[in-house]
Order: C-alpha cells, then sequence, then structure tokens
C-alpha cells in the first residue's frame, strides 16, 4: 500500500532530515540505528546495529543467534571506536564492515555487512509510515532519547553463515534514536515489533522509570497506524527472567485491539553495560492468529536478574 494511502496522524509522523544525521550534544550525545530480521522458518535472528556519538566516534555489529547457529547459539562481531568524517550521512553510511545507504525519504534502505564469518545484503522497504516518539502528547520519555521513530518493513536478501547462504523474503524492522540514554534512571523495559505480513504490525515500548510506566508505539492494520493506549502483558520466563513467551491484550487510540502470541526461538543475552542486560529473543508470532515473526527486548539491571536466579523455586 502507498503511503498517501495510509491514514496516520501528522503529530506522529518524524521529519524527512529524521532519516539522516542529528546534532548531539556533547557529553553523551549518540545516535543508532539497527535492523532487526527475525527468521522462525531458517532458525536465525539477524541484528544489525550501528552508531555514532557528538565526537564522529561510531560503530557498527552483527548479532546472529538462534538454532541455526548450532551448540554456539550466537555469533557477535563488532568494530568500535571508528572516528568518521563529520560531513558522512546515513545515505552513504560505512564503518568497519557495514555499508548503510538510507533513501532519506524514511521509505527504504539497503544495508550490507562483512565480517569474519557472517556477512548480510539486506533491502529494507517499509510498510507503513515511520511513528516517531515525539508526535506522543508526553514526548519521548527523556531517560530513552531526545526522539526516536521506528517501522517495520519488507526485507529481502540474503545471511551468510560460515560460508552458507540463507536467502530470506519476509519481514522486517528497523529505529533510528538520537541524543543521551540515561541508562541508570531505567529500571526496566520491554520493547516489542513484530508482523504478520505486510499488512499488520505492532509496536509497543513499555518503559519503567520514576515509578511510572512511559508507553509508547503503534498498531498498523486496515490501512491506518494508530498510537497503542494500553498493553496487557503476561509471558513464560525462567528464574534468570529469560523470556519464553508471552500474550498482549493491545489497544489502540482507535478503540482496535489486537492480540499477540509469540514464543521464543532464539535467545541472546546482550551485556550492554557493566550493570545492564538486555535479553533479546525472536520469536515466532501470531497478531489475531495470523503467523508471522517479531522480537521482545526485556531490559533488566544485572544485579537483579543475578538476584532472581539466585532464588529458589
Amino acid at each position: 500500500m502507498k503511503f498517501d494511502q495510509i491514514q496516520i496522524e501528522k503529530r506522529m509522523l518524524p521529519q524527512l532530515a529524521d532519516d539522516g544525521r542529528h546534532v548531539l550534544r556533547k557529553n553523551g550525545g549518540r545516535e543508532s540505528i539497527p535492523y532487526a530480521v527475525v527468521l522462525p522458518q531458517h532458525g536465525v535472528t539477524i541484528f544489525l546495529y550501528t552508531w555514532v556519538d557528538a565526537e564522529n566516534n561510531a560503530g557498527a555489529m552483527c548479532c546472529l543467534f538462534g538454532p541455526a547457529i548450532g551448540e554456539e547459539g550466537h555469533i557477535f562481531e563488532i568494530q568500535d571506536g571508528v572516528v568518521v568524517p563529520d560531513a558522512m550521512n546515513f545515505n552513504d553510511w560505512k564503518v568497519g564492515g557495514m555499508h548503510m545507504r538510507q533513501n532519506m525519504t524514511l521509505e527504504s534502505a539497503d544495508v550490507t555487512f562483512q565480517g569474519k564469518r557472517v556477512a548480510v545484503d539486506l533491502r529494507f522497504d517499509a510498510i507503513h509510515p515511520a511513528y516517531a516518539y515525539g508526535g506522543h502528547r508526553d514526548g519521548c520519555p527523556d531517560m530513552v532519547a531526545d526522539n526516536r521513530f521506528e517501522q517495520s518493513g519488507l526485507v529481502k536478501g540474503s545471511v551468510t553463515i560460515d560460508g552458507r547462504v540463507i536467502p530470506f523474503d519476509y519481514t522486517g524492522h528497523r529505529d533510528h534514536s538520537w541524543g543521551h540514554r540515561d541508562w541508570p534512571a531505567i529500571q526496566h523495559w520491554r520493547w516489542f515489533e513484530g508482523q504478520a505480513g505486510p499488512d499488520l504490525a505492532v509496536h509497543f515500548f513499555e518503559i519503567h522509570s520514576e515509578g511510572i510506566v512511559h508507553l509508547r508505539g503503534y498498531i498498523y492494520k486496515d490501512g491506518k497506524v494508530s498510537e497503542v493506549t494500553s498493553v496487557d502483558f503476561d509471558y513464560e520466563r525462567d528464574l534468570a527472567l529469560n523470556q519464553k513467551s508471552f500474550k498482549a491484550v493491545v489497544r489502540d487510540a482507535d478503540g482496535r485491539v489486537v492480540n499477540v502470541y509469540a514464543k521464543t526461538f532464539a535467545f541472546f543475552a546482550f551485556p550492554v553495560r557493566a550493570d545492564t542486560v538486555m535479553n533479546e529473543s525472536g520469536m515466532s508470532v501470531e497478531i489475531d492468529g495470523a503467523p508471522g515473526a517479531g522480537w521482545l527486548e526485556m531490559c533488566w539491571p544485572r544485579s537483579y536478574i543475578d538476584y532472581m536466579a539466585s532464588r529458589k523455586e
């Protein structure tokens, strides 16, 4: 469906310039862009990620995880501390093994990553206009970023793992955030993105901070993007809080209700900081009974995970 045929409130739309770099504050200003491809049918989850700070220090990584990797479970390749030109933008972004070419109109991108053991080549075409957190009545939660947007799409390409090529033609997701992330202010979050075909997508982000739950997200359904207003969430986990499955009832500003069921097939505990762990899971998904794929990320203080894992049943 063409973007001009999709209904979305203007306040929720980012500026076209938000497909590119932003002026960042010194001392902690940073922006980042991930591309997520979840392939339950191939047993692999693909996480491509790039970032840059106010001093032009940049990096890129590729993380693959899931049963397709074998006993090892995951492959993590990263390049950090790469100084990039101030004028280099995301229309032709080269950092380490990553080359990203966003079309600067919030519609599409071509991304490649060449590492020692893995290679990824993908085309991303958005299925709906990007949703900006800053358009919410309360703005973007300031402990997360100055602003960010989220967008699901169609992804086509291939991933190569130790010489084995897996082609894909499926759905995927990207986001883009910029500003300062105040990690110690975040007690917990759960971030989900999922699609069931090219015409149905759900995203929600619940951030627990200061005794408040900040909720952002959208439902894209029947040619309309509408903001999420509530999420009833229940999940199965082990003693270390590793998520196994979840059920969610998601409601939006138009009164629509969507039921999501998701089951983990791939899991990776991502140590983003010494004191913070993000439990990542690639999931097979059903949205209102329609099959698809999605990603659930649960952010926890490491001390809390360690304590919960030590408790007796």
